[in-house]
Parts: structure tokens; sequence; C-alpha cells
């Protein structure tokens, strides 16, 4: 049953986040079938190709654009900021405190008859968290960041706004938090666990391997090898596939006691599209004899 203290269109709750995930989605949307279908030229081309490439894959750069090695300010933000929405939360669940700030920042509603359990969002938020202090112990001691790659402003904006839209869209729509039973651990729980455990493996793997080919003897920070090893094998971006990855089995965690979180499912997955097409394109376009078979995102299928 729909939750009256929100709006809902086509089942889905009208929330800050959700505005937000909607719209950058439906924007990405706009950028793929621009760049790697219609591929218009003039400003429109320019428009989305700067919208969405960023790196090695980037062909417009402007003045201020930063550092891609800026990365790192995400992951310092998103594991303090969702450190501090898991320790929240499993406060809130236990009774230990009364003032949700999270949800109060956010605007977000209360309901007579919340949906869900304690159990199920604990889990998603540490995994959650677990996975933004993975990316920052990546950025800082395995990958090794080109001087001449860079990022835009709006990548840099979204990268923080996205972390901190996490939280607040996990708990949406099952609050007030101390009103939900615990629960108890079902198969999806074991399913999600060692599926998100399975794909932080992939991501982590697949990190090492790009890193790996500037680190053979001295490290060659501006050079752009053809990496092998892992699901390299199969597609260009295994990386992207695995981030992916670990969201559906978040999702796969919390079911449908948080619509909202299919929203920030399907974000993803336009988002990695999209980039791992780029990738795909600009390791065709840079390496004559690459693999004709392999695919740019999902193994033997895209």
């Amino acid at each position: 049953m729909e939750d009256l203290s929100y709006y809902y269109i086509l089942g889905v709750p009208v929330t800050i986040m959700n505005v937000v995930w909607i719209a950058i989605t439906t924007l990405l949307m706009a950028s793929y079938f621009s760049n790697h279908i219609l591929k218009p030229g003039g400003a429109t081309g320019s428009i989305f190709k700067y919208f969405i490439e960023y790196g090695k894959s980037q062909s417009i750069k402007v003045g201020f654009d930063f550092p891609k090695r800026y990365f790192t300010h995400y992951y310092v933000l998103a594991t303090l900021w969702n450190g501090a929405c898991c320790f929240t939360i499993l406060a809130l669940c236990s009774g230990r405190l009364d003032n949700n700030w999270v949800a109060n920042t956010f605007m977000l509603r209360e309901s007579d008859q919340p949906k869900g359990d304690q159990l199920s969002v604990i889990m998603v938020i540490i995994m959650i968290t677990l996975h933004s202090a993975k990316r920052l112990y990546e950025c800082l001691f395995v990958s090794v960041f080109s001087s001449n790659a860079r990022i835009n402003a709006i990548h840099y904006i979204w990268g923080f706004t996205y972390y901190l839209l996490l939280a607040p869209t996990l708990i949406s729509e099952c609050l007030p938090l101390n009103k939900l039973p615990f629960g108890s651990i079902q198969l999806r729980h074991v399913i999600g666990i060692a599926g998100f455990i399975v794909a932080s493996f992939i991501h982590h793997q697949s990190h090492l391997i790009l890193a790996n080919l500037r680190k053979t003897g001295r490290v060659k920070q501006e050079s752009h090898g053809l990496p092998q090893g892992g699901l390299f094998g199969l597609v260009s971006c295994p990386h992207y596939f695995a981030e992916v990855l670990i969201y559906v089995f978040t999702l796969v965690i919390v079911r449908s006691q948080c619509v909202s979180w299919w929203v920030v499912l399907v974000y993803n997955i336009v988002a990695h599209v999209n980039m791992a097409k780029g990738a795909h394109v600009w390791y065709q376009q840079n390496f004559p004899n690459y693999p004709q078979s392999k695919k740019a995102f999902i193994p033997f299928l895209f």
C-alpha cells in the first residue's frame, strides 16, 4: 500500500532525492542517444559530450576542469557522510536517538505504517559505507591518476551530491525507523551479502589491474595500456559492471520496502552504460587490434 504522506507518480514517491535521480538519469539517457546513436555535430553534440565524458575519453575540455585525482574528494565525503548516517540509523533503530537529522535535512515524511524491517536498512547502509571506504582506499593507495586526466565541474559537483543522496533515499520510505520490526535473516539477505562480496572483489580486482598497467617497473603516470586479466577478457569496463552489481545486490536485500532504491539502480545502470560505452569506443580507436568480440559493459551481451 502506498504511503499517503508522499505524493506518488507511477508508484514512485515524490521526494527531493527522486526528483534529482530522475532528472540526472533522463539527461544521461539523452547523452547516450546523442553521443552513440544520433551523433549530432555542432553545439548540441559538444554539450552532450561535455556532460558525460571524462578522463582519457574526454574530448571537450575547458579552463575550469579539475584533475581526475579529485575523485578522492568524493570518497572522503562519502565515507564520512555514510559513516555518520550509518551510526545515526543504528541509533534510531535501537531507540538511543530520537532526532532523525537525516530525515529532517531532506524533508522526509513519516508513515503511520512504515514498511520493511530494520535489519535490511542496516545491512544496506553498512554496505554503502564499506563501499565508500573501499573506494577511498583505492584512490589513495591503488589508482595512479594521470596528471592530464580531467573531470569537468559538473562531474565534480555531482560526485558530492550523489553520495549525499544515497542514505536519505534508502530510509525515505520506512520512517520512523524505530517503529519497524527488527526482522530476521532471510535468504535474500544471504544472497545480497554474498553477491555484494563477489561484486566488490571484481570491482577491486579491476582497479588493481588498471593501476598495475602504470606500475610495472617504474610508475608510468601518463601511459594508457590495454588491461588484461579478470573480467577484462570479456568486457572493457568490468569495474563499471561490478559497481552496478553492488547496487543490484543491495536492492535484493531491501526489495520493495524502498521503491526509490530502484530509481538509484536505474540511475547507476544508465550512468555506467554511458561511461563504459565511452571507454569502449576509446579502446577501439586507440588499439587497432582490440578484440571485436569484447563487449563494453555486460559480458557476452553489451
